[in-house]
């Protein structure tokens, strides 16, 4: 075809972690004797002076970097940051802690759970800039993360989607087939401790489809089974996903395109890239958290991988026409693997959810004729055993969508899935509207625009997830791209689709956290599952917050007959069904500040009050 999909993608530009260009200072004149005497003088006379000045040349460590690369150390662990301790769990708090899909839906320690959440993929790559004088608040990465997801727990927030690799080589991950930087490493860890300090759980992406370092690209250039490059990469140092016109024009340009989409498509089969694919899944799954000790394959922090995000295989191109079957096929034997060596965590694609040919008639929801053209054929992609559950990602900007009809054509979306996932014949599987976002250039980064633009898309998306949910339809939750995460001065954060937290757009995520918060923990986990049933309380008197379990709470609730009206485990009860309360499975997560029952969180008690207990 004369325009193939490669043109038309389906992921947002996706800009990596760069440092703004310093100006450098045009050279001082000679200072006239007199003034350099009085500058002596006052800076004897101020000694004080000296070190304010050196805090904002150099920053808080005293140390000046001239490059970016020469800031990159992996996460600074200052004596403030403390992990923290494995709470006390039982064994079958332990089992429970894992999502599992039950009856179409989420399941987290015997009862329903949904995402709300956000797309972060730079969270690693930030955890390794050290503190600077250019970074945000002269911040250190590890801070500012830490920063960042204690703000969205306080949100209501409760899932991050992020890589489980970096963007580029300025910030170091795999740096060769089974060659790791620990400094990516590390900062992975990081990141996993701080969510779970939080109360955040974690989806992790292995590996990326579009142009980036780590990517599927990478995996081909590295393989010796595959043809070695005749034509030279045009996506060097490529900050962002790209574009038509990175390939050039005429021939040269159309030649080099088709090359390169060929060779893209080598990684679903190619034996090498496989095998560096396997063992980069074996490696992470396997891998122990330099701060807690965990192995990851054994966090619950983690709820899910996505084998691969967003994947092409295009086979608009003669030479892929096997696309579908060889994407398939990888699928098939990719999610078999990371299930032997992980049994503990949900595996989903990672993909929009275009359909395919085994659905003629659902493709006239397709935002577009090549998104058939792409290896994706959403039913037949969810219907294998090892996918847990299905994602949907929503890009009608950069689908060439007219504005006018984005909000038609999101509900058809979503609402498509849905029916389709419901319809498996492997079974029902919920969906996950994993990516969503609306694109605003430079020039509508304001306050009005993005009411009037931004906030319109996001609500009308909550309110489809929130019928979906009221409907008891197989919904399992959202997650928006992207939290803007500012870590240098003057960067811009934001890009075309960043929220900032300061953006009105973040109190529509709020209230929509805060549903699908009340929607979790108004059911108690079934007694059956010899969990607790926590509720926070309040001493008026003191202001000490904590957590009592009520066990009873979740007999009443789930009790087919109606307990004694006096009873409390009773009237809890009663209370969540009418949504007047909140319940939760460990005290652990009652107590977590934001996802928990406080906003703080309970309280620490007093050193006098332990002396006493003692």
């Amino acid at each position: 075809m004369s325009a193939p999909a490669a043109d038309m993608e389906g992921g947002p530009q996706k800009a990596a972690l760069k440092a703004p260009q310093k100006q450098q200072k045009p050279p001082s004149p000679h200072i006239p004797r007199f003034f350099a005497v009085l500058a002596i003088g006052l800076l004897l006379a101020i000694p004080i002076a000296v070190p304010i000045v050196v805090m904002k040349v150099t920053g808080k460590s005293g140390k000046k970097y001239e490059t970016l690369e020469a800031a990159i150390t992996g996460p600074e662990l200052s004596k403030d940051f403390v992990p923290i301790a494995d709470e006390e769990v039982t064994k079958e708090e332990q089992k429970e802690s894992f999502l599992k899909v039950t009856d179409k839906s989420f399941e987290r320690f015997c009862r329903p759970y949904y995402t709300a959440g956000f797309n972060a993929y730079e969270l690693v790559e930030a955890a390794m800039v050290s503190r600077r004088a250019e970074t945000v608040g002269d911040r250190s990465g590890a801070q500012i993360v830490d920063d960042t997801l204690r703000s969205a727990a306080a949100r209501g927030i409760n899932t991050v989607r992020m890589w489980a690799h970096t963007t580029t080589a300025l910030y170091p991950f795999q740096v060769a087939p089974g060659k790791y930087d620990e400094r990516g490493l590390k900062s992975l860890d990081f990141v996993l401790e701080t969510a779970r300090k939080y109360g955040l759980q974690v989806i992790l992406s292995f590996i990326d489809n579009w142009k980036y370092y780590n990517g599927v690209d990478q995996y081909v250039d590295w393989s010796s089974t595959a043809p070695n490059r005749t034509l030279a990469s045009p996506f060097k140092d490529l900050v962002g996903d790209p574009t038509a016109a990175i390939y050039g024009t005429g021939p040269a340009g159309e030649e080099l395109k088709r090359y390169e989409t060929e060779r893209h498509a080598l990684f679903f089969s190619d034996p090498d890239a496989k095998k560096f694919y396997k063992n980069h899944v074996a490696f992470l799954v396997n891998r122990n958290n330099s701060i807690n000790g965990r192995v990851y394959r054994d966090d619950p922090t983690i709820i899910a991988w996505n084998l691969i995000n967003e994947p092409r295989c295009e086979s608009w191109l003669a030479s892929n026409k096997d696309c579908n079957k060889r994407f398939q096929n990888w699928l098939a034997e990719m999610s078999t693997h990371v299930r032997s060596l992980d049994p503990n965590h949900l595996i989903t694609i990672g993909s929009e959810g275009f359909y395919g040919d085994s659905t003629p008639q659902l493709m006239q929801y397709n935002p577009q004729a090549w998104a058939r053209e792409l290896g994706q054929d959403f039913v037949m992609n969810t219907n294998l055993p090892n996918i847990d559950f299905a994602t949907v990602h929503a890009w009608p900007d950069n689908w060439m969508l007219p504005q006018d009809k984005i909000p038609a054509f999101l509900d058809k979306w979503v609402q498509s899935h849905m029916t389709a996932g419901a319809n498996l014949s492997s079974g029902s599987k919920p969906i996950m509207f994993e990516e969503f976002g609306k694109k605003l250039n430079a020039d509508q980064q304001t306050e009005w625009m993005i009411q009037q633009l931004r906030d319109p898309i996001y609500q009308s998306t909550y309110a489809s997830v929130e019928k979906a949910i009221d409907g008891k339809q197989p919904i399992a939750g959202s997650l928006f791209w992207k939290l803007a995460i500012p870590v240098f001065d003057g960067q811009d954060a934001r890009g075309p689709y960043g929220v900032d937290d300061s953006d009105s757009t973040m109190a529509v995520i709020q209230d929509h956290s805060e549903f699908m918060k009340r929607k979790m923990n108004s059911v108690p986990p079934r007694p059956e599952c010899n969990l607790g049933a926590w509720f926070g309380t309040l001493d008026q008197a003191s202001g000490e917050r904590n957590c009592a379990n009520v066990p009873a709470a979740a007999t009443a609730y789930f009790a087919k007959a109606p307990a004694k009206a006096d009873d409390i485990g009773s009237k809890l009860a009663d209370d969540l069904k009418a949504g007047k309360a909140l319940v939760f499975p460990t005290k652990a997560a009652c107590c977590k500040p934001g996802t928990g029952a406080f906003p703080e969180g309970c309280t620490t008690p007093s050193a006098k009050k332990l002396r006493r207990s003692a």
